[in-house]
């Protein structure tokens, strides 16, 4: 699942195209992925005009003017592709080989045409993605983006609202704390295990158990690995791509994730690979230790 570097990168992409175009129709080909919002279709979007691309955790919010907001989830395999006058311009999710292809495709699920040639689809092979309307103020209302925690590389996310995180699920995986969107929003398997690696912390030790010196190192690898991935574009193998930037490039930079048996780039021992919280979990058993 894309996780808040791949939106985050997907997002600023979507910015710089979006905002001032107006919406003329909304056809939805599978009704799964707007469940609970069927008056995506009528006068409360269409017609209006797209104001800021926004994100909350993994999910992007785009505003639009006077009538409220979309929020798009794409998940697993979401995609989101802009073209004007039929030409690629954006194209954010799962890379598949029928991309960046002329549009719609069997995979499409819905089209938002606008205005200026333009139109916004979204794609999702396994339709696991959602795309829901929402108020104006979605991040204070919307009860999924309630539910989330502070995000990692924000002002309300200092060392103690980790340390409060921590405490609150004493006995969990320090891993299984990172990967709770209620206690932190967007970290995903891939970065959590980078962050620990940072961290030098092993990912199966109690969140409880860690003194305020490790608190301290592992809020500062968050804010550290998130924002050298935002940097490099996110990581194609976690289903990012753009036309633009080509595939995210942060998986070149990575310490631990995919290279169990390869050395560590600290110290030299091979990197391991586990089990921590029902996901597969690579780690250097030496920095990392027990």
């Amino acid at each position: 699942m894309p996780e808040l570097p791949e939106v985050e990168t997907l997002r600023r992409d979507l910015a710089a195209v979006l905002p001032g175009r107006r919406i003329l129709s909304v056809q939805v080909l599978d009704a799964k992925v707007v469940t609970g919002s069927p008056e995506i279709t009528g006068p409360c979007v269409t017609g209006h005009r797209i104001g800021r691309v926004s994100r909350r955790g993994k999910v992007l919010v785009v505003l639009l003017d006077g009538s409220g907001s979309l929020l798009v989830h794409p998940k697993m395999t979401g995609q989101l592709i802009v073209t004007v006058a039929g030409a690629t311009v954006v194209a954010g999710g799962h890379p598949t080989p029928s991309m960046l292809r002329p549009m719609p495709n069997p995979t499409t699920r819905a089209i938002f045409r606008l205005d200026r040639a333009a139109c916004l689809y979204y794609n999702d092979a396994r339709r696991f993605g959602w795309i829901r309307l929402a108020g104006p103020d979605p991040c204070d209302t919307d009860p999924f983006l309630t539910r989330l925690g502070p995000e990692p590389l924000g002002e309300a996310f200092p060392v103690a609202a980790l340390r409060g995180g921590l405490t609150r699920h004493a006995r969990a995986p320090v891993k299984a704390v990172l990967l709770d969107q209620t206690v932190v929003a967007g970290i995903g398997n891939i970065y959590a295990d980078e962050i620990l690696h940072r961290a030098r912390i092993h990912p199966a030790r109690a969140a409880g158990g860690l003194s305020p010196a490790e608190a301290r190192r592992l809020h500062a690898a968050i804010r550290a690995v998130l924002r050298s991935a935002i940097e490099t574009g996110g990581t194609s193998f976690a289903a990012y791509v753009n036309e633009f930037r080509g595939q995210g490039g942060y998986l070149d930079h990575a310490e631990v994730f995919h290279r169990q048996g390869q050395p560590c780039d600290v110290c030299g021992t091979p990197i391991a690979r586990t089990t921590v919280a029902g996901r597969a979990t690579n780690f250097c058993p030496h920095c990392q230790r027990p």
